[in-house]
């Protein structure tokens, strides 16, 4: 376990780590994923929460001040406003138009924006992504400004808790897969090779196969770096290393994986 940390034996970026793998029984292997998809899921979602509470922190103040009366009711947003409200903030703005006569075109120059009218709510999230909620969807919810007010208040940080670990929970689930599904490009080289490696060993490989394309993932995150067709790199790099651990850990006999196997134990 945590193989790339130990000193003197092969590293990532050699063959030899095939055979490191070799000698790491499935169970521990699944254990570095745990922790690997942890520490990196906790990472992401720190900034990802951090950014979510900035933008929700001032919402009931300016709600409380700022924003006219209003009730939410059988899928209805009720406001009794003769003009529209409009709100802008940087480069973010948001309308309140029960008459729905606001158009998208009012986005025009925000890099984000919400309309609410009567029977919608209309988000820009991003300069290339808007998305509109039908409000009759939402029937059973009811409730006025000040019940909005305090519910925010009381769950932001409890929801903000609750949305950290389902979505570091996803983040494992979802890199479950992508090892399941690199694991099947393993099959098909290790035909090719004629390696004879098992499905469960392959599995292993691929395990180890995601570190530094994962690695290069997180750090695109952190620093807001994505771009598009970014996960064609990340499966590249991430074959590169399959292949170059299937030949590593077929090329190692029984005995060099005993002797690795002692020397964990003796490290211990």
């Amino acid at each position: 376990m945590y193989l790339f940390f130990e000193n003197n034996k092969p590293g990532l970026f050699d063959k030899g780590f095939g055979a490191r793998i070799k000698a790491e029984r499935f169970g521990q292997s699944m254990f570095f994923l745990v922790i690997m998809m942890a520490f990196i899921g906790s990472i992401i979602m720190i900034k990802s929460d951090f950014k979510l509470y900035n933008e929700i922190k001032d919402i009931p103040a300016a709600l409380t001040t700022e924003s006219p009366e209003f009730e939410f009711r059988d899928g209805r947003f009720l406001c009794d406003i003769k003009a529209p409200y409009i709100k802008r903030s940087g480069t973010a703005i948001f309308i309140i138009d029960p008459s729905g006569k606001t158009t998208e075109e009012v986005f025009h120059g925000y890099k984000s924006g919400m309309i609410i009218s009567e029977t919608k709510i209309t988000y820009k999230k991003s300069s290339s992504e808007t998305t509109s909620y039908d409000l009759s969807n939402y029937n059973k919810l009811n409730f006025t400004k000040s019940e909005l007010i305090h519910f925010i208040d009381e769950m932001i940080i409890p929801g903000l808790i609750f949305i950290f670990i389902i979505a570091v929970i996803f983040i494992y689930i979802g890199k479950l897969f992508g090892v399941l599904f690199l694991s099947l490009f393993a099959l098909v080289i290790n035909q090719l090779l004629k390696t004879g490696i098992e499905f469960r060993d392959l599995f292993k490989i691929s395990i180890y196969a995601i570190v530094i394309p994962s690695i290069l993932n997180f750090t695109l995150n952190i620093f807001d770096l994505n771009f598009s067709y970014s996960f064609v790199l990340y499966y590249a790099i991430a074959i590169y290393f399959l292949v170059l651990y299937i030949k590593g850990y077929d090329q190692t006999n029984e005995e060099s994986v005993e002797k690795l196997e002692i020397e964990d134990i003796e490290t211990i």
